[in-house]
């Protein structure tokens, strides 16, 4: 129990006909959700069935997903069927990640199937639970997987704990503190070749907004190493691909400001147009060729593999150093399987497309390039996040994100960040 006001709110209706009782969670689930879930706890709901809908929850921190699981654990040993409805994109993966799906069964096979035992006796709704008017549930709001030409149902796994970094995964050579002086180093590892000239633009407008010398830096936006070069000094602003910026906030304690708006990576998994084999788990052991071993592209193109049942640890790997170096080597036989973004296989022309298949794509919207602040600077935050989000406001900065070619940056929630951070973290190395 906790002394703070609980964000959470939860509505109970029982229906009798199924005896399934169905659990309404609204707000936020953090560490003062304890004062919510306690009347649960004591009583747990007279029905078999529980079904929990989270389509009204804002946000879940890990304190919030540790009082979950203390709950969902009673439950179980309670012996009730537990299911989860109306997960958005990132709670589904926040639960799959964690683990905390094998606690759910669903009539659709969406989830694992947890342990039944005898129903507990019939009887009234659990105190300080509110019971309201019965409501259609939703059907659920994330889809992860889309198989070209079908909707089929996206598959649950039980996915094991994310490991620690391997110990072999080269940290970016990173200072320990910016240089002292009211100058700001920042670094950015452009998204294409085209942005040059509205990074300087954008520098110049922060410079203006802060009161401080930016000394800007751009690399070569194939190089993906803008956070990895060897420094005199810890740049204290670095706008980094979304594999390098998790190295940077897990490593070296970076803060994440910002990203730009509706930009993500996301993998096609692809194969050769006369492979007859229809389903990702057809391809144990086959050859996958892929550009880099450091990108998201590879990272989910692994968690995709384990969500579908492939075993992504035993897959062999060629790196090719480019997608179009990868896809050759598919193209040529020397790879069975192709890990690409969505974003370059788009790109190509119909020609280059013609002789392969999309087996999988993902839309997990989460591997996103990151605008990060050297933890030293912490102060800066919100003078950052306020200026970049109200660049649409004014001609000059909407003249800066037409130059960049972005809509415009947003502030990323906590929750995505966490998940990049887990994803990053379980195939790091």
């Amino acid at each position: 129990m906790t002394d703070s006001p609980t964000t959470l709110h939860i509505d109970a209706t029982r229906d009798e006909a199924t005896r399934t009782t169905l659990l309404r969670l609204s707000g936020e689930i953090d560490v003062s959700a304890a004062a919510a879930f306690e009347p649960l706890h004591r009583q747990p709901p007279a029905s078999r069935h529980v079904v929990l809908d989270f389509a009204a929850v804002a946000r879940i921190n890990s304190m919030g997903l540790a009082q979950l699981l203390r709950l969902l654990e009673h439950w179980r040993g309670q012996g009730l069927l537990l299911e989860a409805r109306s997960l958005n994109r990132t709670l589904s993966m926040l639960f799959k990640m964690t683990g905390l799906m094998r606690y759910f069964a669903g009539p659709d096979g969406a989830a694992a199937v947890v342990a039944a035992a005898s129903a507990p006796a019939a009887g009234a709704m659990p105190p300080g639970v509110r019971p309201v008017a019965a409501r259609p549930a939703g059907p659920p709001q994330m889809r992860r997987i889309v198989r070209p030409g079908a909707a089929a149902p996206t598959p649950e796994t039980t996915p094991a704990a994310p490991p620690a970094p391997s110990a072999g995964t080269p940290a970016p050579a990173i200072a320990a503190a910016p240089p002292p002086g009211d100058r700001l180093d920042f670094v950015v590892s452009q998204q294409n070749s085209q942005q040059l000239t509205g990074w300087y633009y954008l520098n110049t407008l922060l410079q203006r907004t802060l009161g401080r010398t930016v000394s800007l830096s751009v690399e070569d936006f194939e190089d993906g190493a803008a956070a990895g070069r060897t420094r005199a000094h810890a740049p204290a602003l670095v706008f980094a691909r979304p594999f390098d910026a998790c190295a940077l906030m897990q490593q070296h304690g970076y803060l994440p400001v910002a990203r730009p708006q509706d930009d993500c990576d996301e993998v096609s998994l692809i194969v050769r147009h006369d492979d007859a084999r229809a389903a990702l788990a057809d391809f144990a052991g086959a050859q996958v060729a892929t550009a880099l071993e450091r990108s998201f592209v590879f990272v989910l193109g692994r968690f995709f593999c384990d969500e579908c049942g492939l075993d992504s640890a035993g897959l062999p790997r060629r790196f090719a150093g480019s997608e179009i170096a990868a896809l050759k080597m598919l193209l040529s036989g020397q790879a069975e399987l192709l890990f690409m973004s969505s974003r370059g296989h788009e790109r190509l022309s119909a020609l280059a497309r013609a002789g392969t298949r999309v087996l999988e794509r993902s839309e997990t919207r989460v591997a996103s390039h990151l605008l990060l602040l050297h933890p030293s600077c912490q102060a800066l935050v919100q003078p950052l996040r306020e200026a970049l989000t109200g660049l649409p406001q004014h001609d000059k900065g909407r003249q800066a994100l037409q130059d960049l070619g972005m809509n415009g940056w947003d502030v990323p929630a906590p929750e995505e960040v966490e998940m990049l951070l887990m994803l990053y973290r379980r195939y790091a190395g």
